[in-house]
């Protein structure tokens, strides 16, 4: 854990070096720091903790939990923290130590490591006391190489290839704070602006812009010079009336009907012995030889 702090350091101090050298203000680059939205932060706060609680402990069942819920924690938390650049990367390095946790138990640690970082020699093996949750790799191990097998000699400790992947990865996330490029501040600005999709629609009001009253001051000269300057808006000419179609009456609706006929004429009959002959003198009686076939009598006809 020192060396991992102590590479977040660098990262750190390294970014806000070339963050002055590039022009940037301390004021500028304290109030950047103070604009990154950090995820749940209390799970990495928690996992910190656990972590620094480790070293204290030299209880091995008690160390192997408080060491595997710590690294799961910090774990979620890069994770969930992953629009920060590096967090990804330190993410990666936590999973490598969890799981070499899991599958062993234990974290193993290498003699020749320890004895090559300078801690002790081989003779004084037996007397080095392990920390919680760590045990001497032997033929039994599985992957060996994951667990403290990486001598530091000018620090006097030996680490884990996931030590080194997290210190790398949080010493990214401090030299990008600190100087950030612009794909940085966008992914940054953009994780800023999704926390509006919280809002709900309906609890945003939309207020009508203020109209200009009486007890309002006129407008300046410039700006009355500038509208007596512009043209009329043209207006537009009034539509023409659509036509309203009329509905025309139906043909039989003016339709004249023909004036009643008159009553046929009586056909002509017999005259009676007191009844005068209608015809001429000297015409026969009958127009045509032809008999009636019917009764003419005209009130039959209506006349």
């Amino acid at each position: 854990m020192s060396f991992i702090a102590l590479v977040t350091l660098i990262g750190f101090g390294v970014g806000f070096a070339v963050a002055l050298v590039t022009g940037r203000t301390p004021a500028e680059i304290l109030s950047r720091l103070r604009g990154v939205r950090i995820h749940h932060w209390p799970v990495l706060v928690l996992g910190a903790v656990l972590s620094l609680a480790v070293g204290l402990d030299t209880n091995m069942l008690a160390g192997r939990f408080a060491l595997g819920i710590s690294l799961a924690l910090l774990l979620a938390g890069c994770l969930l923290n992953r629009h920060i650049a590096g967090a990804s990367v330190a993410a990666i390095g936590m999973a490598a130590n969890l799981g070499v946790l899991l599958v062993n138990g234990y974290v193993p640690v290498s003699e020749g490591a320890v004895v090559a970082a300078g801690i002790i020699d081989f003779d004084g093996i037996d007397r080095v006391l392990l920390g919680a949750a760590r045990r001497w790799s032997d033929d039994a191990t599985i992957a060996a190489w994951l667990g403290s097998a990486i001598p530091l000699a000018p620090l006097r400790d030996v680490i884990t290839l996931g030590d080194l992947v997290t210190a790398a990865g949080l010493a990214n996330v401090g030299f990008r704070l600190m100087w950030p490029g612009a794909r940085d501040l966008q992914r940054l600005a953009a994780v800023a602006y999704s926390d509006f999709d919280d809002y709900d629609d309906t609890s945003v009001v939309l207020r009508p812009a203020g109209q200009r009253t009486t007890l309002e001051h006129p407008p300046f000269v410039g700006e009355a010079a500038a509208a007596t300057h512009e043209a009329p808006a043209p207006v537009a000419a009034p539509a023409e009336p659509i036509p309203v179609p009329v509905p025309s009456e139906p043909a039989w609706a003016s339709r004249v009907e023909p004036a009643p006929w008159p009553a046929p004429a009586p056909w002509p009959h017999d005259p009676q012995a007191d009844e005068p002959s209608t015809y001429p003198t000297g015409t026969p009686d009958r127009v045509s030889g032809d008999e009636p076939t019917e009764s003419h009598d005209p009130h039959l006809f209506g006349a």
